[in-house]
């Protein structure tokens, strides 16, 4: 009974082994040689034997392979549920679904066709809705279609809106940015009769031209506007408020005004209106317009205006969203010049807070404030950079000038009890324009060079106590100790400051007022410092529209209680010339005969002590001194440079 047991239990090992090894023997064989295997093969010799064993991703006996399809197999691929299977000869690969993207740490990943440009296909109106693998599109409110075609319908669009052709589309726009033009003369209610006929109008159009701008509101005479029964407005042009709204054009003939009718549309937009028309009813029939209608007046509106309609007429209204009720945040403009100062307020925030005519003025109300009309409405008051004019006061400190005024407002001529007050300075880095505009007798001196083609320059030459320059001596003459360094300045105002710099030729001390005195001691020759004296110093020449230099003046000049300063200037122009000096080695006097038109003048310099050398060539020099002893000593002389 046991071996009866067994005996099917014997069959069944060896058929399995059967099968094993019929398997192996499928992937592998011996050859004679390695050139019998398959080319999908691997050959190996040990001496004993030629094996021929397929590759991985093939299947056969070695010398015939075939390719394994690991994409039928269950379990042959690892591709993910997002992805395709494709089999290539002895492998596969795993392309991502339409919708996903590979992603080499998450796999196949869902493509966000909605924030990627170009990858959705929805119409510009609609909103794109991304899904897992794919995305749809759908239309706004208001618009219908499949979300790849998006168009409006009639009555759908919001306020101020119509549903109006765009491309193959309809879609809401605002007529006064879409909409056609109508410019034919013969519109105009004052021309003669003709045949046109408006049967292929349809949409929003404007008029323009000499025929008129807008659509004639009362009955028109028959056979005008070049066709027979003229069409007129039965209505009031709508205000810019009102929006879009619904007239009839009435057609005249055979003795009534409104024999034909036909709905319209109106909108008033920024200076002209736009029509909604559809063709006439009957032929010959046309629109005409007002030739007494002309262009609105808008042109003159600013950013802060709104171009508004009433009853057909045009004109500037100051916009609601620069309504304020506290002054506190009233906008102004302040403006701090070379030679004034400008304060600015809003005009339409005035007008808002409750100005309906403006009384601006500053401490002294003789200066009053005007309207300036711009890319703004201003209303501004205009004071010179003054101690005194306009009220102003100036004040000044070790390194600024301040001038400050006050600007009041009313809105009657009679000022109220409870006036609107605003402070306002500007304060200006001393310079050394700005000292000589700040002191009250600056010692200087003035010439004007006009400059062919390029304007009016003036140059001035004033004298300075500090290596600042910021502290002019003031009155008609200087007194020095033997070992002061008086230090001298020079500015260009006017013309193009850009473009040219100032440079001084040759500056020089004379015993007496005369420029052409035979006596000179130069201090700056041929553009460069007299290099036998140390105690001069240039610190700026032909590099701006300034120049500046400092000398121990009477050990500079000789034995002398009494001198005068000269200064030879000329223009240069940067852009053509080289202005800056180049002042190295020995150099020698050019020769060159000095241009008294372009020679500045100060004086007397005296040296302390030495009065009684000073009174002596005062009263023999009575005639000059008459000349310098003005608060402002300026000599004004013209040159053309050459």
């Amino acid at each position: 009974m046991r071996w009866l047991f067994s005996l099917p239990l014997i069959w069944m090992v060896v058929a399995v082994t059967s099968w094993i090894i019929m398997a192996a023997a499928e992937d592998t064989s011996e050859a004679r040689s390695c050139s019998e295997c398959h080319s999908n093969a691997t050959c190996v010799e040990d001496g004993a034997a030629t094996t021929c064993t397929c590759r991985v991703g093939f299947t056969g006996d070695g010398l015939e392979c075939v390719d394994l399809d690991e994409c039928s197999l269950p379990g042959a691929h690892d591709c993910s549920a997002n992805s395709s299977c494709v089999n290539t000869p002895g492998s596969y690969t795993c392309v991502c679904s339409d919708g996903f993207r590979l992603s080499p740490e998450l796999g196949c990943i869902d493509v966000d066709e909605c924030a990627e440009p170009g990858l959705s296909r929805c119409h510009a109106l609609a909103t794109c809705v991304n899904g897992e693998g794919n995305y749809s599109c759908v239309c706004p409110a208001g618009y219908w279609g499949d979300g790849w075609h998006c168009e409006c319908s009639p009555g759908s669009c919001g306020p101020g809106l119509d549903c109006v052709p765009s491309g193959d589309a309809l879609m809401c726009a605002d007529p006064c940015q879409a909409h056609r033009i109508l410019d034919e003369y013969w519109r105009s209610a004052g021309y003669g009769a003709g045949y046109d006929c408006d049967s292929d109008l349809s949409g929003w159009y404007r008029f323009v031209g000499q025929g008129g701008v807008r659509l004639a509101d009362t009955c028109v005479p028959v056979l005008r506007c070049n066709t027979a029964a003229p069409m007129w407005l039965n209505g009031t042009h709508p205000s810019s408020d009102e929006g879009i709204v619904d007239r009839t054009a009435c057609a005249h003939w055979s003795g009534h005004c409104c024999l034909w009718n036909t709905p319209v549309q109106v909108k008033a937009c920024d200076g002209y209106y736009v029509y909604n028309l559809t063709a006439p009813p009957e032929c010959h029939l046309a629109y005409c317009t007002d030739p007494s209608s002309v262009e609105g007046t808008c042109e003159e509106c600013s950013i802060d205006e709104d171009c508004k309609s009433d009853n057909g007429k045009w004109h500037c209204q100051c916009k609601q969203d620069v309504n304020i009720t506290d002054f506190s945040l009233l906008e102004h403009r302040l403006e701090c010049g070379v030679n004034d100062i400008k304060m600015s307020l809003s005009k339409c925030q005035l007008k808002n807070l409750g100005f309906e005519k403006i009384f601006m003025y500053l401490r002294d109300s003789q200066c009053s404030g005007f309207a300036e009309r711009g890319n703004r409405d201003w209303i501004s008051v205009v004071t010179p950079t003054r101690d005194g004019p306009c009220g102003t006061v100036m004040t000044r400190n070790e390194t600024h000038a301040t001038y400050s005024n006050t600007l009041y407002l009313a809105d009657e001529i009679i000022i109220r009890d409870l006036n609107i007050k605003i402070n306002f300075a500007c304060s200006y880095p001393l310079d050394m324009k700005v000292s000589l505009k700040t002191s009250l007798q600056p010692m200087v001196s003035a010439l004007n060079i006009s400059v062919g083609g390029t304007g009016m320059f003036t140059v001035r030459m004033a004298l300075f106590q500090s290596p600042t320059y910021t502290q002019p001596y003031q009155g008609s003459s200087v007194t020095l100790s033997t070992e002061a360094f008086l230090f001298v300045g020079t500015m260009l105002d006017g013309g193009d400051l850009s473009r040219f710099v100032l440079l001084m030729t040759n500056c020089y001390a004379t015993p007496s007022s005369s420029a052409t005195d035979p006596l000179k001691y130069f201090i700056i020759q041929d553009r460069c410092p007299r290099s036998q004296d140390p105690t001069i110093q240039v610190e700026e020449n032909g590099e701006s529209p300034q120049g500046r230099f400092s000398v121990q003046m009477f050990r500079f000049a000789g034995n002398y209680d009494l001198v005068y300063l000269h200064c030879e200037v000329y223009l240069c122009d940067s852009v053509n010339e080289k202005c800056k000096p180049t002042c190295s080695g020995t150099r020698f006097r050019s020769g060159g005969a000095l241009d008294q038109s372009r020679v500045l003048n100060l004086g007397p310099i005296t040296r302390k002590g030495g009065q009684a050398a000073v009174s002596r060539a005062a009263s023999s020099s009575l005639g000059f001194l008459k000349v310098w002893l003005p608060l402002l000593l300026s000599a004004t002389l013209t040159l053309m440079s050459q």
